[in-house]
């Protein structure tokens, strides 16, 4: 039978409900059994809407766009900023929801904890490469647009300093001055992005809803890229999740992870979705830049550390882990750095949360040579 947000219901011993939507720039698919679907996935379909309300890069009204806006404000001379409400009782800084409070503490902690590979303040450096006509440039197969100078990337890179984002008071965020200008470029103001890790803490917190309302066994998956998973499947096996084949068709799967895997039961793959390598090569082109002996970049990937586009040799990276926050942040600072200490990472991590934490890579392609 059919209900709110395409529920479906199988009719068996176990019946299965299931339902898929769009959001957060993507599509967000959650199956499950036990408990009542229609109820859960309406209760879902909430979660994953504040959570995009309060995160969205691409809404004014959202927490990091309020913050956003506000350091940006700043360095204009504008006075009040669109937070001074939120400011005017108890000095600078925007006071945010508990839970954007908890996703900005564990951005900090990861990004020190990877040494920087993995940065929510990469959004300039982004912009300076343009990263979205580059990549649509790349698939088209036309000319690149011309890479940003060494000056503009200097620039960009010091408004990325994750170090510029800091807790300033009880639920209460503020971004530093990165300064106004490097090698006669002036320097943007900083900008937010949680987007990296965003994802896998919806993906954690709608499956913990679905099981706290009766589900016994679920997984969600946002954007394919994000899955979070609780128990098994209606018919007791394990729940599976397809690697992508980064050399294949966007159906191709490499391999099949089983979750949960050693207790751990948030999965996220990171890549660079450019396509099979033969395509590939049909569609090189250059990119120039007077960066690393005059190298032509054609990688979408920007590492945070240097502002240049990654040359690790790595195409894609699955790490499941205990938390789904945690796992995103590996993959994508795995992308840009596979000799990254995950042990290391993950003491860091348990260190600041005060939680026991696990984490392992359980897929990882090098790019052909």
């Amino acid at each position: 039978m059919a209900g709110p947000a395409g529920v479906s219901r199988a009719v068996d011993a176990a019946p299965t409900w299931r339902s898929s939507f769009p959001a957060m720039g993507t599509r967000v698919d959650i199956i499950g059994w036990g408990g009542d679907g229609m109820a859960i996935v309406n209760a879902i379909v909430g979660v994953v809407a504040r959570h995009e309300d309060i995160w969205s890069v691409f809404r004014p009204s959202s927490e990091v766009s309020r913050l956003n806006a506000a350091v940006r404000d700043a360095a204009r001379g504008s006075g009040a900023s669109r937070c001074g409400a939120d400011s005017a009782q108890g000095g600078p800084g925007l006071v945010v929801s508990e839970e954007t409070d908890r996703l900005l503490r564990d951005a900090l902690a990861l990004a020190e904890a990877t040494g920087g590979a993995f940065n929510p303040l990469i959004g300039q450096l982004v912009a300076a490469w343009d990263v979205k006509a580059m990549r649509a440039a790349y698939v088209a197969g036309v000319p690149l647009p011309p890479a940003p100078s060494e000056r503009v990337v200097e620039a960009a890179l010091r408004a990325s300093a994750w170090g510029l984002l800091s807790r300033v008071g009880e639920r209460r965020w503020a971004m530093g001055d990165p300064g106004e200008s490097a090698g006669g470029v002036d320097v943007p103001s900083p900008r937010l992005d949680l987007g990296g890790i965003a994802k896998g803490y919806t993906a954690d917190a709608c499956r913990d809803l679905a099981v706290a309302m009766g589900a016994r066994g679920v997984l969600v998956s946002v954007g394919t890229s994000s899955v979070s998973v609780f128990g098994t499947r209606a018919d007791g096996s394990s729940w599976r999740a397809g690697l992508r084949d980064p050399d294949g068709g966007p159906t191709s799967v490499a391999g099949v992870v089983e979750l949960p895997a050693d207790g751990m039961a948030s999965l996220s793959t990171s890549g660079d979705n450019l396509g099979p390598l033969s395509d590939r090569r049909a569609r090189e082109t250059s990119r120039e830049t007077s960066a690393g002996g005059g190298r032509a970049f054609d990688h979408h990937i920007i590492d945070p550390r240097t502002g240049y586009p990654a040359h690790a040799g790595v195409r894609q990276v699955s790490v499941v882990a205990s938390s789904g926050v945690l796992a995103e942040a590996l993959s994508t600072a795995l992308l840009v750095d596979p000799s990254l200490d995950v042990s290391d990472v993950v003491a860091r991590w348990a260190r600041e949360t005060g939680t026991p934490a696990s984490a392992k890579v359980v897929g990882l392609v090098r790019a052909e040579r």
